[in-house]
Protein backbone atom coordinates (compact mmCIF):
# COMPACT_ATOMS: atom_id res chain seq x y z
CA UNK A 1 0.00 0.00 0.00
CA UNK A 2 2.08 2.40 -1.15
CA UNK A 3 1.22 5.59 -0.13
CA UNK A 4 2.71 9.48 -0.64
CA UNK A 5 1.19 11.17 2.76
CA UNK A 6 2.73 14.17 2.17
CA UNK A 7 3.81 14.46 -1.05
CA UNK A 8 7.72 16.32 -2.03
CA UNK A 9 7.40 17.29 -5.41
CA UNK A 10 9.67 14.38 -6.74
CA UNK A 11 7.29 12.46 -6.08
CA UNK A 12 4.43 14.06 -7.43
CA UNK A 13 5.99 14.26 -10.56
CA UNK A 14 6.95 10.66 -10.28
CA UNK A 15 3.13 9.78 -10.11
CA UNK A 16 2.34 11.93 -13.03
CA UNK A 17 5.11 10.17 -14.84
CA UNK A 18 4.37 6.95 -13.93
CA UNK A 19 0.32 6.48 -13.36
CA UNK A 20 0.79 2.83 -12.87
CA UNK A 21 3.69 2.91 -10.22
CA UNK A 22 1.72 2.59 -7.36
CA UNK A 23 0.14 0.06 -7.95
CA UNK A 24 2.82 -3.11 -7.46
CA UNK A 25 3.63 -4.08 -4.21
CA UNK A 26 4.93 -6.52 -1.63
CA UNK A 27 7.33 -7.65 0.75
CA UNK A 28 9.41 -10.83 1.39
CA UNK A 29 7.36 -13.21 3.43
CA UNK A 30 9.85 -16.71 3.70
CA UNK A 31 12.39 -15.95 5.24
CA UNK A 32 9.75 -12.99 6.62
CA UNK A 33 10.89 -9.19 6.25
CA UNK A 34 11.74 -6.98 9.14
CA UNK A 35 8.86 -4.52 8.19
CA UNK A 36 6.46 -7.79 7.52
CA UNK A 37 7.35 -9.97 10.44
CA UNK A 38 7.21 -6.14 12.48
CA UNK A 39 3.45 -5.89 10.97
CA UNK A 40 2.46 -8.86 11.68
CA UNK A 41 3.38 -8.41 15.74
CA UNK A 42 1.01 -5.81 15.55
CA UNK A 43 1.93 -1.87 14.61
CA UNK A 44 0.12 -0.92 17.55
CA UNK A 45 2.02 -2.68 19.93
CA UNK A 46 5.17 -5.11 18.20
CA UNK A 47 6.01 -7.69 20.62
CA UNK A 48 10.01 -7.64 19.93
CA UNK A 49 12.20 -5.25 21.19
CA UNK A 50 13.68 -4.45 17.84
CA UNK A 51 10.22 -3.57 16.24
CA UNK A 52 9.19 -1.51 19.54
CA UNK A 53 12.37 0.50 18.65
CA UNK A 54 11.64 0.68 15.03
CA UNK A 55 8.32 1.93 15.95
CA UNK A 56 9.60 4.33 18.25
CA UNK A 57 11.79 6.48 15.30
CA UNK A 58 9.01 6.06 11.95
CA UNK A 59 5.34 5.74 14.01
CA UNK A 60 3.59 2.46 12.92
CA UNK A 61 2.51 3.53 9.37
CA UNK A 62 4.86 1.99 8.35
CA UNK A 63 4.32 -1.28 9.48
CA UNK A 64 0.41 -0.60 7.60
CA UNK A 65 2.17 0.03 4.56
CA UNK A 66 4.39 -2.83 5.04
CA UNK A 67 4.39 -3.68 1.18
CA UNK A 68 5.01 0.25 0.01
CA UNK A 69 9.31 0.08 0.82
CA UNK A 70 9.66 1.05 -3.06
CA UNK A 71 11.85 3.62 -5.19
CA UNK A 72 11.33 4.58 -8.79
CA UNK A 73 15.05 3.81 -9.67
CA UNK A 74 15.06 1.77 -13.19
CA UNK A 75 17.67 -0.71 -11.87
CA UNK A 76 20.08 1.52 -10.77
CA UNK A 77 19.46 1.20 -7.04
CA UNK A 78 22.23 2.57 -5.18
CA UNK A 79 21.70 5.48 -6.27
CA UNK A 80 18.49 5.72 -4.93
CA UNK A 81 19.22 4.04 -1.90
CA UNK A 82 22.19 5.14 0.20
CA UNK A 83 24.30 3.55 2.27
CA UNK A 84 22.81 2.64 5.77
CA UNK A 85 19.18 3.23 4.21
CA UNK A 86 18.96 -0.32 2.89
CA UNK A 87 16.22 -1.99 4.68
CA UNK A 88 14.09 1.31 4.44
CA UNK A 89 14.60 1.45 0.66
CA UNK A 90 16.23 5.06 0.68
CA UNK A 91 12.94 5.81 2.16
CA UNK A 92 12.76 8.17 5.65
CA UNK A 93 9.22 7.13 6.46
CA UNK A 94 11.16 3.69 7.03
CA UNK A 95 14.08 4.72 9.05
CA UNK A 96 13.36 2.99 12.06
CA UNK A 97 14.01 -0.87 9.88
CA UNK A 98 17.36 0.72 8.91
CA UNK A 99 18.36 0.40 13.06
CA UNK A 100 21.28 -1.45 13.74
CA UNK A 101 21.06 -4.24 16.10
CA UNK A 102 21.41 -7.69 17.08
CA UNK A 103 17.84 -8.50 17.88
CA UNK A 104 16.04 -8.42 14.98
CA UNK A 105 13.77 -11.28 14.95
CA UNK A 106 15.50 -14.20 13.06
CA UNK A 107 14.05 -16.69 10.47
CA UNK A 108 16.00 -20.12 10.37
CA UNK A 109 17.04 -21.23 6.70
CA UNK A 110 18.51 -24.02 5.74
CA UNK A 111 19.19 -25.67 1.79
CA UNK A 112 17.25 -29.09 0.40
CA UNK A 113 19.31 -32.20 -0.60
CA UNK A 114 20.14 -29.58 -4.03
CA UNK A 115 21.36 -26.94 -2.45
CA UNK A 116 18.03 -24.41 -3.28
CA UNK A 117 16.06 -22.76 -1.23
CA UNK A 118 12.48 -21.52 -1.88
CA UNK A 119 11.96 -17.87 -1.17
CA UNK A 120 8.19 -16.36 -0.93
CA UNK A 121 7.67 -12.95 -2.10
CA UNK A 122 3.90 -11.45 -1.30
CA UNK A 123 3.08 -8.89 -3.62
CA UNK A 124 -0.86 -7.59 -3.37
CA UNK A 125 -0.11 -6.64 -6.79
CA UNK A 126 1.51 -8.48 -9.32
CA UNK A 127 3.35 -6.78 -12.46
CA UNK A 128 5.65 -8.00 -15.04
CA UNK A 129 9.30 -8.47 -13.69
CA UNK A 130 12.52 -7.13 -14.83
CA UNK A 131 14.82 -9.03 -12.20
CA UNK A 132 14.62 -10.69 -9.19
CA UNK A 133 18.24 -10.32 -7.39
CA UNK A 134 19.33 -11.39 -3.51
CA UNK A 135 22.23 -10.53 -1.89
CA UNK A 136 23.65 -11.58 1.66
CA UNK A 137 25.94 -10.15 3.84
CA UNK A 138 29.42 -11.23 3.75
CA UNK A 139 31.51 -13.63 6.45
CA UNK A 140 32.66 -10.55 9.38
CA UNK A 141 30.15 -8.40 8.39
CA UNK A 142 29.54 -5.98 11.97
CA UNK A 143 25.75 -6.17 12.84
CA UNK A 144 25.71 -3.35 14.73
CA UNK A 145 26.85 -0.50 11.85
CA UNK A 146 24.40 0.23 9.61
CA UNK A 147 23.98 -1.55 6.26
CA UNK A 148 25.90 -1.05 3.16
CA UNK A 149 26.02 -1.80 -0.19
CA UNK A 150 29.71 -3.04 0.51
CA UNK A 151 28.14 -5.28 3.11
CA UNK A 152 26.55 -7.28 0.66
CA UNK A 153 27.44 -10.25 -1.85
CA UNK A 154 24.90 -11.37 -4.79
CA UNK A 155 23.64 -14.48 -4.91
CA UNK A 156 21.05 -15.06 -6.94
CA UNK A 157 19.22 -13.05 -9.65
CA UNK A 158 16.00 -14.45 -11.16
CA UNK A 159 14.34 -13.02 -14.04
CA UNK A 160 10.21 -13.02 -14.89
CA UNK A 161 8.72 -15.75 -12.69
CA UNK A 162 4.58 -16.11 -12.83
CA UNK A 163 2.84 -15.62 -9.43
CA UNK A 164 0.23 -18.09 -7.90
CA UNK A 165 -3.40 -17.93 -7.29
CA UNK A 166 -2.51 -16.41 -3.47
CA UNK A 167 -0.59 -13.42 -5.83
CA UNK A 168 2.93 -14.16 -4.05
CA UNK A 169 5.83 -15.69 -5.91
CA UNK A 170 8.07 -18.83 -5.42
CA UNK A 171 11.50 -18.23 -5.95
CA UNK A 172 14.18 -21.12 -6.04
CA UNK A 173 17.47 -19.85 -5.65
CA UNK A 174 21.25 -21.68 -4.57
CA UNK A 175 22.01 -20.65 -0.87
CA UNK A 176 25.02 -19.51 -0.59
CA UNK A 177 27.31 -22.15 0.91
CA UNK A 178 29.32 -22.04 4.19
CA UNK A 179 27.27 -19.22 5.55
CA UNK A 180 26.72 -20.01 9.42
CA UNK A 181 24.86 -17.79 12.28
CA UNK A 182 23.34 -14.26 11.80
CA UNK A 183 22.87 -12.91 8.19
CA UNK A 184 20.57 -10.38 6.65
CA UNK A 185 19.24 -11.50 2.94
CA UNK A 186 18.78 -8.27 0.46
CA UNK A 187 16.59 -8.70 -2.20
CA UNK A 188 15.36 -5.67 -5.16
CA UNK A 189 12.71 -6.43 -6.91
CA UNK A 190 12.76 -4.56 -9.98
CA UNK A 191 9.66 -3.77 -12.77
CA UNK A 192 9.93 -4.52 -16.54
CA UNK A 193 6.77 -2.13 -16.94
CA UNK A 194 8.12 0.39 -14.70
CA UNK A 195 11.03 2.52 -13.23
CA UNK A 196 9.36 1.51 -9.75
CA UNK A 197 11.74 -1.07 -7.97
CA UNK A 198 11.21 -2.92 -4.07
CA UNK A 199 13.31 -3.59 -1.59
CA UNK A 200 13.39 -5.85 1.59
CA UNK A 201 15.61 -6.87 4.38
CA UNK A 202 14.92 -10.91 5.73
CA UNK A 203 17.22 -11.45 8.86
CA UNK A 204 17.74 -14.88 9.17
CA UNK A 205 20.35 -17.96 11.25
CA UNK A 206 21.91 -20.37 8.64
CA UNK A 207 21.84 -24.33 9.82
CA UNK A 208 24.80 -26.10 9.23
CA UNK A 209 22.90 -29.24 7.91
CA UNK A 210 20.59 -30.10 4.79
CA UNK A 211 16.76 -29.59 5.44
CA UNK A 212 13.84 -31.64 3.67
CA UNK A 213 11.27 -28.79 5.39
CA UNK A 214 9.93 -26.14 3.08
CA UNK A 215 8.59 -23.34 5.40
CA UNK A 216 5.25 -22.12 4.27
CA UNK A 217 5.00 -19.35 7.18
CA UNK A 218 4.02 -18.57 10.80
CA UNK A 219 1.28 -19.37 13.37
CA UNK A 220 1.23 -15.99 15.35
CA UNK A 221 -1.13 -15.37 18.45
CA UNK A 222 -1.82 -11.68 19.11
CA UNK A 223 -3.48 -12.50 22.72
CA UNK A 224 -4.93 -15.00 25.19
CA UNK A 225 -7.99 -16.44 24.08
CA UNK A 226 -10.96 -16.72 26.41
CA UNK A 227 -11.10 -20.69 27.92
CA UNK A 228 -12.15 -23.11 26.23
CA UNK A 229 -11.74 -21.23 22.69
CA UNK A 230 -11.60 -23.92 19.50
CA UNK A 231 -8.48 -23.58 17.11
CA UNK A 232 -8.63 -25.11 13.86
CA UNK A 233 -5.58 -25.51 11.52
CA UNK A 234 -6.43 -26.07 8.11
CA UNK A 235 -4.54 -27.20 4.82
CA UNK A 236 -4.98 -26.49 1.50
CA UNK A 237 -3.78 -27.75 -1.77
CA UNK A 238 -2.38 -25.48 -5.06
CA UNK A 239 -6.05 -24.92 -6.00
CA UNK A 240 -7.71 -24.26 -2.38
CA UNK A 241 -8.55 -27.46 -2.12
CA UNK A 242 -9.09 -28.94 1.47
CA UNK A 243 -6.74 -31.45 2.38
CA UNK A 244 -7.22 -31.79 6.25
CA UNK A 245 -8.03 -30.07 9.63
CA UNK A 246 -7.40 -30.34 12.88
CA UNK A 247 -9.47 -28.94 15.64
CA UNK A 248 -7.73 -28.35 19.16
CA UNK A 249 -10.28 -27.11 22.53
CA UNK A 250 -7.94 -24.80 24.31
CA UNK A 251 -9.02 -25.31 27.87
CA UNK A 252 -6.51 -26.69 30.74
CA UNK A 253 -3.93 -29.42 29.85
CA UNK A 254 -5.36 -32.93 31.44
CA UNK A 255 -1.50 -33.69 32.22
CA UNK A 256 -0.06 -30.40 33.60
CA UNK A 257 -3.02 -28.62 34.34
CA UNK A 258 -1.68 -25.28 32.41
CA UNK A 259 -3.81 -22.53 30.38
CA UNK A 260 -3.25 -23.73 26.90
CA UNK A 261 -5.48 -20.63 25.61
CA UNK A 262 -2.89 -18.25 26.82
CA UNK A 263 -1.27 -16.41 23.68
CA UNK A 264 2.43 -18.40 24.34
CA UNK A 265 0.52 -21.58 24.52
CA UNK A 266 -1.68 -22.03 22.19
CA UNK A 267 0.22 -22.23 18.79
CA UNK A 268 2.26 -25.00 20.82
CA UNK A 269 -0.96 -27.56 21.49
CA UNK A 270 -1.78 -26.76 18.17
CA UNK A 271 1.08 -27.59 16.49
CA UNK A 272 1.32 -30.88 18.77
CA UNK A 273 -1.99 -31.98 17.30
CA UNK A 274 -0.82 -31.02 13.88
CA UNK A 275 2.21 -32.77 13.90
CA UNK A 276 0.83 -35.56 15.48
CA UNK A 277 -1.73 -36.11 12.59
CA UNK A 278 -0.79 -34.58 9.53
CA UNK A 279 0.16 -35.96 6.49
CA UNK A 280 2.05 -33.09 4.81
CA UNK A 281 3.64 -31.02 7.31
CA UNK A 282 5.07 -30.28 11.11
CA UNK A 283 4.99 -27.20 12.98
CA UNK A 284 7.38 -25.61 14.88
CA UNK A 285 10.46 -24.41 15.30
CA UNK A 286 13.46 -25.68 12.61
CA UNK A 287 16.52 -26.54 14.73
CA UNK A 288 19.98 -26.32 13.54
CA UNK A 289 20.42 -30.24 13.50
CA UNK A 290 17.51 -30.20 10.49
CA UNK A 291 14.81 -31.12 12.76
CA UNK A 292 11.60 -29.40 13.66
CA UNK A 293 9.81 -28.98 17.09
CA UNK A 294 7.02 -26.81 18.39
CA UNK A 295 7.86 -24.34 21.07
CA UNK A 296 5.90 -22.33 23.81
CA UNK A 297 6.17 -18.85 21.92
CA UNK A 298 3.53 -16.25 20.18
CA UNK A 299 5.43 -15.76 17.03
CA UNK A 300 8.41 -18.41 16.70
CA UNK A 301 5.92 -21.42 15.45
CA UNK A 302 6.27 -21.99 11.59
CA UNK A 303 5.07 -24.46 9.10
CA UNK A 304 6.81 -26.49 6.62
CA UNK A 305 5.95 -28.65 4.11
CA UNK A 306 7.61 -31.97 4.35
CA UNK A 307 6.80 -33.32 0.75
CA UNK A 308 8.39 -30.14 -0.97
CA UNK A 309 4.80 -28.99 -1.66
CA UNK A 310 4.12 -25.66 -1.69
CA UNK A 311 0.52 -25.94 0.63
CA UNK A 312 -1.70 -23.39 1.72
CA UNK A 313 -2.88 -23.15 5.48
CA UNK A 314 -5.27 -20.85 7.43
CA UNK A 315 -5.75 -20.73 11.51
CA UNK A 316 -9.55 -20.28 12.49
CA UNK A 317 -10.33 -19.24 16.40
CA UNK A 318 -13.77 -19.62 17.13
CA UNK A 319 -14.83 -19.18 20.49
CA UNK A 320 -17.55 -21.77 22.24
CA UNK A 321 -20.02 -19.92 24.36
CA UNK A 322 -21.73 -22.99 27.27
CA UNK A 323 -24.77 -20.97 28.48
CA UNK A 324 -24.90 -21.25 32.59
CA UNK A 325 -28.71 -21.93 33.65
CA UNK A 326 -29.93 -19.61 35.94
CA UNK A 327 -32.03 -21.17 39.10
CA UNK A 328 -34.44 -18.33 38.90
CA UNK A 329 -35.34 -18.88 35.18
CA UNK A 330 -38.96 -18.56 34.70
CA UNK A 331 -40.70 -21.06 32.84
CA UNK A 332 -42.50 -20.09 29.40
CA UNK A 333 -45.54 -20.32 28.86
CA UNK A 334 -46.34 -22.52 26.11
CA UNK A 335 -47.37 -20.18 23.09
CA UNK A 336 -44.76 -17.40 22.86
CA UNK A 337 -45.95 -13.83 22.23
CA UNK A 338 -45.43 -12.39 19.41
CA UNK A 339 -43.06 -9.06 20.18
CA UNK A 340 -43.58 -5.54 18.97
CA UNK A 341 -40.93 -3.81 16.89
CA UNK A 342 -40.41 -1.68 20.08
CA UNK A 343 -39.87 -3.32 23.38
CA UNK A 344 -41.61 -6.63 24.04
CA UNK A 345 -44.84 -6.73 26.29
CA UNK A 346 -43.91 -7.96 29.63
CA UNK A 347 -46.28 -11.24 30.75
CA UNK A 348 -47.43 -11.25 34.24
CA UNK A 349 -44.21 -12.99 35.66
CA UNK A 350 -41.70 -10.66 34.72
CA UNK A 351 -37.69 -11.41 35.65
CA UNK A 352 -35.08 -9.35 36.75
CA UNK A 353 -34.44 -7.03 33.80
CA UNK A 354 -30.90 -7.03 32.00
CA UNK A 355 -28.62 -3.94 31.44
CA UNK A 356 -27.53 -4.52 28.09
CA UNK A 357 -24.34 -3.07 27.85
CA UNK A 358 -23.03 -1.94 24.17
CA UNK A 359 -19.90 -3.36 22.84
CA UNK A 360 -17.38 -0.43 22.19
CA UNK A 361 -16.95 0.57 18.61
CA UNK A 362 -13.54 2.24 17.01
CA UNK A 363 -16.23 4.53 14.73
CA UNK A 364 -13.93 5.88 11.68
CA UNK A 365 -13.45 10.09 12.16
CA UNK A 366 -14.84 12.98 10.57
CA UNK A 367 -13.67 13.58 7.50
CA UNK A 368 -14.08 17.82 6.66
CA UNK A 369 -14.79 18.31 3.17
CA UNK A 370 -12.02 19.78 1.32
CA UNK A 371 -11.74 22.12 -1.38
CA UNK A 372 -12.21 20.49 -4.64
CA UNK A 373 -8.80 18.29 -6.17
CA UNK A 374 -7.78 17.78 -2.58
CA UNK A 375 -6.92 15.33 -0.55
CA UNK A 376 -9.26 12.99 2.14
CA UNK A 377 -7.78 11.15 5.27
CA UNK A 378 -6.03 8.42 4.26
CA UNK A 379 -7.50 5.05 3.54
CA UNK A 380 -6.22 2.25 6.39
CA UNK A 381 -6.78 -1.27 6.91
CA UNK A 382 -8.73 -2.34 10.38
CA UNK A 383 -11.19 0.59 10.11
CA UNK A 384 -14.75 0.17 9.53
CA UNK A 385 -16.25 2.07 6.50
CA UNK A 386 -19.89 3.09 5.80
CA UNK A 387 -21.24 4.27 2.50
CA UNK A 388 -20.35 7.44 1.36
CA UNK A 389 -17.12 7.67 3.00
CA UNK A 390 -14.96 9.25 1.18
CA UNK A 391 -10.69 8.53 1.51
CA UNK A 392 -7.65 9.20 -0.17
CA UNK A 393 -5.55 5.75 -1.10
CA UNK A 394 -2.22 6.13 -3.43
CA UNK A 395 -3.10 9.84 -4.53
CA UNK A 396 -6.60 8.96 -5.48
CA UNK A 397 -10.34 9.53 -3.58
CA UNK A 398 -12.26 6.87 -3.05
CA UNK A 399 -15.51 6.92 -1.87
CA UNK A 400 -17.03 3.34 0.00
CA UNK A 401 -19.85 1.96 -1.94
CA UNK A 402 -20.85 -0.21 0.96
CA UNK A 403 -20.37 -0.46 4.42
CA UNK A 404 -17.66 -2.75 5.25
CA UNK A 405 -14.53 -3.50 7.54
CA UNK A 406 -10.97 -2.90 5.93
CA UNK A 407 -9.83 -6.39 7.16
CA UNK A 408 -6.33 -6.88 7.68
CA UNK A 409 -4.30 -8.69 5.32
CA UNK A 410 -7.38 -9.07 2.74
CA UNK A 411 -5.99 -6.78 0.22
CA UNK A 412 -9.64 -4.99 -0.03
CA UNK A 413 -7.41 -1.74 -0.61
CA UNK A 414 -9.57 1.01 -2.72
CA UNK A 415 -7.19 0.56 -5.73
CA UNK A 416 -8.16 -3.47 -5.91
CA UNK A 417 -11.73 -3.60 -4.83
CA UNK A 418 -14.06 -2.00 -7.21
CA UNK A 419 -16.69 -3.53 -5.54
CA UNK A 420 -15.94 -1.82 -2.23
CA UNK A 421 -14.83 1.04 -3.48
CA UNK A 422 -15.40 3.98 -6.03
CA UNK A 423 -12.60 6.11 -7.83
CA UNK A 424 -13.56 9.60 -7.91
CA UNK A 425 -10.26 10.81 -9.02
CA UNK A 426 -7.07 12.19 -8.10
CA UNK A 427 -5.72 14.68 -5.46
CA UNK A 428 -2.73 16.82 -4.07
CA UNK A 429 -1.96 18.34 -1.16
CA UNK A 430 -1.13 16.26 1.98
CA UNK A 431 -3.24 13.59 3.11
CA UNK A 432 -4.63 13.91 7.19
CA UNK A 433 -3.12 10.76 8.92
CA UNK A 434 -6.11 8.34 10.48
CA UNK A 435 -6.57 9.10 14.08
CA UNK A 436 -8.13 6.87 16.49
CA UNK A 437 -11.82 8.34 17.52
CA UNK A 438 -12.82 7.94 21.27
CA UNK A 439 -16.86 6.90 21.33
CA UNK A 440 -18.79 8.65 23.17
CA UNK A 441 -19.73 6.41 26.83
CA UNK A 442 -23.43 4.95 26.15
CA UNK A 443 -25.89 4.71 28.81
CA UNK A 444 -26.75 1.06 28.95
CA UNK A 445 -30.60 0.85 28.63
CA UNK A 446 -32.39 -1.67 30.87
CA UNK A 447 -34.46 -4.35 28.67
CA UNK A 448 -37.51 -6.00 29.92
CA UNK A 449 -37.51 -9.35 28.65
CA UNK A 450 -40.21 -11.74 28.15
CA UNK A 451 -41.38 -14.61 30.58
CA UNK A 452 -38.94 -16.76 28.61
CA UNK A 453 -34.84 -17.21 29.10
CA UNK A 454 -33.36 -13.83 28.60
CA UNK A 455 -31.43 -13.50 25.70
CA UNK A 456 -28.31 -11.28 25.71
CA UNK A 457 -29.03 -8.81 23.04
CA UNK A 458 -26.12 -7.79 20.17
CA UNK A 459 -26.83 -4.07 20.37
CA UNK A 460 -26.11 -2.15 16.64
CA UNK A 461 -22.72 -0.59 15.85
CA UNK A 462 -23.37 2.34 17.55
CA UNK A 463 -26.61 2.95 19.00
CA UNK A 464 -27.52 -0.27 21.43
CA UNK A 465 -31.29 -1.86 19.41
CA UNK A 466 -33.97 -3.64 20.56
CA UNK A 467 -34.06 -7.40 21.27
CA UNK A 468 -34.47 -8.99 18.27
CA UNK A 469 -36.15 -12.40 18.22
CA UNK A 470 -34.40 -15.62 17.13
CA UNK A 471 -36.59 -16.10 13.60
CA UNK A 472 -38.81 -19.00 13.38
CA UNK A 473 -38.18 -19.28 9.12
CA UNK A 474 -34.82 -19.83 7.25
CA UNK A 475 -33.73 -17.34 5.27
CA UNK A 476 -31.75 -18.27 1.77
CA UNK A 477 -29.31 -21.04 2.38
CA UNK A 478 -25.62 -19.92 2.15
CA UNK A 479 -23.10 -20.29 -0.91
CA UNK A 480 -19.54 -20.25 -0.70
CA UNK A 481 -19.12 -18.83 -3.75
CA UNK A 482 -22.02 -15.67 -3.30
CA UNK A 483 -20.43 -12.21 -2.52
CA UNK A 484 -22.49 -10.89 0.38
CA UNK A 485 -21.50 -7.47 0.03
CA UNK A 486 -24.19 -5.45 2.45
CA UNK A 487 -24.23 -5.38 5.89
CA UNK A 488 -26.74 -7.42 7.39
CA UNK A 489 -27.33 -9.93 4.98
CA UNK A 490 -28.97 -13.24 6.33
CA UNK A 491 -28.43 -16.96 5.23
CA UNK A 492 -29.07 -19.92 6.47
CA UNK A 493 -26.70 -23.04 7.31
CA UNK A 494 -27.65 -26.22 8.80
CA UNK A 495 -30.47 -25.61 9.98
CA UNK A 496 -29.17 -21.92 11.36
CA UNK A 497 -29.63 -18.55 10.50
CA UNK A 498 -26.61 -16.07 10.33
CA UNK A 499 -26.11 -12.38 9.49
CA UNK A 500 -22.79 -10.79 7.80
CA UNK A 501 -21.41 -7.98 10.16
CA UNK A 502 -19.35 -6.74 6.52
CA UNK A 503 -18.86 -8.08 3.44
CA UNK A 504 -17.79 -11.65 3.24
CA UNK A 505 -17.29 -14.43 0.27
CA UNK A 506 -16.61 -17.98 1.33
CA UNK A 507 -16.34 -17.92 4.83
CA UNK A 508 -18.71 -20.66 6.41
CA UNK A 509 -20.93 -19.40 8.83
CA UNK A 510 -20.56 -21.82 11.45
CA UNK A 511 -16.86 -21.20 11.03
CA UNK A 512 -16.19 -17.83 10.49
CA UNK A 513 -12.73 -17.24 12.15
CA UNK A 514 -11.35 -15.07 14.49
CA UNK A 515 -12.75 -12.28 12.69
CA UNK A 516 -16.18 -13.18 13.67
CA UNK A 517 -17.70 -12.19 10.58
CA UNK A 518 -21.06 -14.27 10.97
CA UNK A 519 -23.23 -13.33 13.74
CA UNK A 520 -25.18 -16.66 14.78
CA UNK A 521 -28.76 -15.32 15.22
CA UNK A 522 -30.94 -18.68 15.96
CA UNK A 523 -32.70 -21.75 15.09
CA UNK A 524 -34.82 -21.99 12.31
CA UNK A 525 -37.45 -24.22 10.37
Amino acid sequence: MNKCFKPTRLCLSLLLALPGAVLAHGSMEVPVSRVLNCFNEGPEAPKSAACQAAVAISGPQMLYDWNGVNQNPNGNHQAFVPDGQLCAGGKSNYAGLNLARTDWVTSPIAPDSNGNFEFIYNAPATHATKDWVFYVTKDGWNPTQPLKWSDLEQFCKLGNVPADATKRYHLTCPLPKNKKGYHVIYNTWQRSDSAEAFYSCSDVTFSAVVSNYKELGQIRSAQDLAAETNVTFRLFDANGGDLESFTVNMGWDSVTGEKMYLAANWPYYLAQKVNSSSRYISVGVLATNGSVAPVKSTQDNRVYSRDGVSYTFRVDVNGTTVPTPSPTTPTPSPTTPTPSPTTPTPSPVTPTPIPVTPTPVTPVPTTPTPAPGACYTAWAEGRNYTAGTLVTYNGRNYQALVTHTAYVGAGWNPASSTTLWKDVGACTGSVPTPTPVTPAPTTPTPVTPAPVTPTPVTPAPVTPSPVTPAPSTCNPVWNASTVYAATGTKVTYNGRNYQNKWWTQGDNPSQSGQWGVWQDIGACN
